[in-house]
């Protein structure tokens, strides 16, 4: 597994980052998740869809399970933490929104099972004031061209 870590100081850097991610993202990227509450994981997801060319609103689908926004690349924003079970979330169609396009699942952690071989882990930790620490990790299935737009981002940052 391979790992990174980049820290940023504001929500809005949490914000730029993604935009930046999505701006050079591509179709069958998988996003995995995880973090406490409000460390920072929808804001994440508003960032990478803006940076999509996605308008309106983005919300935590906490408790629809569910976001889908169509664009050139359709954003599936998927939201575990209202889930007791896998079965729940095959029951609203997770084997045909699960792959193709940009899926980012919060909570991702609940179940790790579910997660692709191609995923890249993103960890958000909290820390001072509203800085953040983004532990973000990945194997060589991971899109090698997102990898290489984090890790120039990461260099520069």
């Amino acid at each position: 597994m391979n790992n990174l870590i980049i820290r940023m100081k504001e929500v809005e850097d949490t914000q730029k980052f993604a935009e930046y991610i999505g701006k050079h993202i591509e179709n069958d990227v998988f996003i995995a998740l995880t973090g406490e509450l409000g460390a920072g994981k929808t804001a994440f997801v508003q960032g990478l869809a803006k940076g999509m060319g996605i308008d309106g609103p983005i919300t935590s689908p906490t408790f629809t399970i569910m976001n889908y926004y169509d664009s050139k690349i359709p954003l599936k924003h998927f939201d575990f933490y209202r889930l007791e079970t896998e079965e729940d979330l095959y029951q609203i169609g997770w084997e045909e929104y699960g792959s193709d396009g940009v899926v980012v699942v919060e909570w991702a952690d609940m179940f790790p099972r579910l997660l692709p071989p191609e995923s890249i882990y993103i960890t958000i930790e909290k820390e001072e004031g509203n800085a953040r620490k983004f532990h973000i990790s990945w194997n060589d299935n991971a899109p090698q061209k997102i990898i290489k737009e984090i890790t120039d981002y990461a260099a520069c940052h």
